[in-house]
């Protein structure tokens, strides 16, 4: 079947430091005259693909997030330091988040307000990537999967304030508080999936649906010693078992070959982005091949 025009959506997955994957696949498609109408992303996957659909320049974006992100406004900031502070590969993102909790918070945050972390702090880091733009200022279409906690319901956003939208992907329930939009509240749906795969698929229906998958592989382990570490450790489970599903959806997969770098560690930045930019120069036969089969899209 051919379309009347050949469509690429992208789903961005989440995965912290690990997301600077992201900028290496954009830059690839970019690069090779891979058409980009459309992107949906998740947690970190949605500050690039807001940032990507602002100014669609791969090679500017790259510069200014490395710039940024070796900064002291970032390095030196104490909320960063708290959140991105970990390096440690065998910790996942809730158990440093606890770690800290128990050494400078009170659990009766949680009884006694929205969250943990104020949503603040949050917001003023993702304005450093999306400003104060709206939905109507992208120049590629996007949009931001979300958990509407008070119907409850999955919601993709795609009008309005970016900010709202992006600092909602962010805002992992209970660490930070839900964000009001249009009557809702709104928090991050990685819960669900961390790869918006079906949410991308109905932005640009009949696309090529290419998703980045950033997620960890689980390793086998020994044993249980404590509760919390039996509760983290069914949440990976089960969290893995969700995107597995979502990814069945997609089209293609890029998976980066990242290792075990933790999704705090920020060292090496060029070399996270070189894994994107591997896996979808390796993917590129895939990709062509499936734009001219399915779409009849570059032409031999």
């Amino acid at each position: 079947m051919v379309f009347g025009r050949n469509k690429v959506v992208l789903a961005f997955g989440g995965g912290g430091s690990r997301g600077l994957a992201h900028l290496g696949v954009v830059r690839v498609l970019e690069r090779e005259g891979i058409p980009i109408d459309g992107m949906v992303g998740t947690s970190v996957g949605a500050i690039f693909g807001a940032a990507y659909g602002l100014a669609p320049d791969a090679e500017a974006m790259c510069a200014s997030t490395l710039r940024y992100l070796r900064s002291d406004r970032f390095m030196n900031d104490s909320f960063r330091r708290m959140m991105f502070g970990a390096n440690d590969a065998e910790q996942n993102f809730l158990q440093v988040l606890m770690s800290n909790v128990r050494r400078s918070l009170r659990f009766t945050n949680l009884i006694r307000r929205p969250s943990i972390l104020p949503g603040e702090k949050l917001r003023e880091v993702v304005r450093e990537f999306v400003g104060d733009h709206s939905f109507s200022d992208l120049r590629i279409p996007f949009a931001v999967p979300a958990i509407d906690v008070k119907e409850p319901r999955e919601v993709l956003i795609h009008e309005g304030p970016l900010l709202d939208a992006v600092t909602a992907s962010c805002s992992i329930p209970g660490f930070f508080p839900p964000v009001p939009h249009e009557g809702m509240l709104l928090a991050d749906v990685g819960v669900i999936s961390s790869v918006p795969v079906e949410a991308a698929a109905s932005l640009v229906p009949g696309a090529l649906v290419i998703a980045v998958d950033l997620t960890r592989e689980l390793e086998p382990i020994d044993g249980i010693t404590r509760g919390w570490d039996n509760i983290m450790r069914c949440e990976s489970i089960a969290g893995h078992k969700l995107t597995s599903l979502a990814l069945e959806k997609a089209d293609v997969v890029l998976r980066p070959e990242i290792g075990e770098k933790f999704w705090s560690d920020f060292s090496d930045l060029e070399a996270i982005i070189a894994a994107g930019e591997a896996v979808a120069e390796a993917h590129l036969p895939e990709i062509r091949q499936r734009l001219r089969g399915v779409f009849g899209f570059l032409k031999s």
